[in-house]
């Protein structure tokens, strides 16, 4: 007897987008240094080739997409990121003269930057989904398992031993958040 068993289905995504471009430069230009590697009969520079194609294929994203729960970046199979919600801070939009770049800063400090076709929509899309995952945690534990801030936040807390309440109070970052990396 046969058994057909139904395929785990996928949540269907709350919000698609590719690439700003489908065109991928870096691999063409690699193809060309391999078309030339073979062609001189170097072996070295063929090799260049397919690291660089390589590389550029698993670090190019092909397209984001945005879950219930997690930011997906898919690149080059077999390579899939995911970003879930709580691990990120927030996203911003950058206007650069090379045009305009999404930014996400995650809750550890670190940023990723998309390249998606329409930035506006697709971080006012993120920005709701992460709105809705958020609230949907407030009550629970989350908050208190999640804090970052330990410091003290309100002037009724008695400052740390000898230390004047000016100098207790800490910067967010000691990096320079006006790089737009």
């Amino acid at each position: 007897m046969i058994e057909y068993r139904r395929m785990e289905q996928t949540p269907k995504p709350l919000h698609s987008d590719g690439p700003k471009t489908k065109l991928n430069l870096t691999i063409l230009f690699s193809f060309v240094v391999i078309v030339i590697g073979l062609l001189q009969a170097n072996v070295i520079v063929v090799l260049m080739g397919v690291g660089v194609a390589i590389y550029s294929w698993l670090t190019n994203a092909k397209k984001y997409e945005i879950y219930r729960d997690a930011l997906v970046v898919t690149y080059g199979l077999p390579r899939v990121k995911a970003f879930p919600f709580q691990q990120i801070a927030n996203s911003e939009l950058l206007s650069l003269p090379i045009g305009d770049r999404l930014r996400v800063r995650m809750v550890n400090g670190s940023r990723i930057m998309l390249l998606t076709k329409d930035p506006e929509t697709f971080r006012a899309k993120l920005d709701e989904a992460l709105e809705t995952f958020h609230g949907e945690q407030r009550g629970t534990d989350y908050a208190k398992e999640n804090e970052l801030d330990t410091g003290i936040d309100t002037p009724t807390e008695t400052p740390l031993d000898e230390v004047s309440p000016e100098e207790n109070l800490g910067e967010s970052s000691s990096e320079n958040d006006d790089v737009p990396y």
